[in-house]
C-alpha cells in the first residue's frame, strides 16, 4: 500500500510536559515512521509517515494531546510533505 506524509507543527503548551515521548508511543500504536522535536520558538515539529489510514486516526490522536499536562492551540498539518522515509519513530534532541 502506498504511504502518505505529513509534517505536523503543534504550539500552546507542548515542551516539557512529555509530549514527545507520548507522542512516539502513539506513533508505535499507529506504525507511524518519522520524527519528533521541539522548536526553538516552543512549538514540536513531527514528521510522520504512514498509511493514510493510520497517519488520519494520528493526527486525530496529535490534536487531542498525547500528553495530559499539554495544551494544544493549534495543528498546522502539512500532508503530501517531504519527508524523510524511515523505519523507526525517533526524538530528536
Amino acid at each position: 500500500m502506498a504511504r502518505d506524509t505529513a509534517i505536523l507543527r503543534v504550539t500552546g503548551f507542548v515542551q516539557g510536559v512529555g509530549f514527545r515521548y507520548t507522542t512516539k508511543h502513539v506513533a508505535y500504536k499507529y506504525d507511524i515512521s518519522g520524527t519528533v522535536k521541539n522548536l526553538d520558538d516552543g512549538s514540536v515539529e513531527i514528521h510522520a509517515i504512514a498509511e493514510e489510514e493510520n497517519l488520519n486516526k494520528f493526527i486525530d490522536a496529535i490534536k487531542k494531546g498525547p500528553s495530559p499536562g499539554c495544551r494544544i492551540e493549534h495543528v498546522y498539518i502539512y500532508k503530501g510533505a517531504p519527508v524523510v522515509d524511515r523505519k523507526t519513530f525517533d526524538i530528536v534532541y
